[in-house]
């Protein structure tokens, strides 16, 4: 198997906790901020932070809609 297949196949078992992605958003923004990061590594770190974001995004909009089916007075 390739190893960026199976690397990607990794991250897919993988999935963080929204408090997880959004600790690893913030070591993100710090080596993003860093002087010493360049373009490579900041453009890699850009593309992990979008993913974490969407994951997190699916999740809390995930939770969300079962919320309104539990609380649908609420809304």
């Amino acid at each position: 198997m390739p190893a960026k297949k199976q690397q990607e196949e990794q991250k897919e078992e993988k999935k963080l906790t929204v408090e997880e992605s959004l600790s690893r958003l913030e070591e993100i923004l710090q080596q993003l901020e860093a002087p010493e990061t360049g373009l490579q590594d900041a453009m890699k770190l850009y593309e992990e932070g979008v993913g974490l974001l969407g994951e997190a995004q699916k999740t809390l909009e995930g939770v969300e809609q079962q919320l309104k089916i539990l609380a649908p007075e609420e809304n």
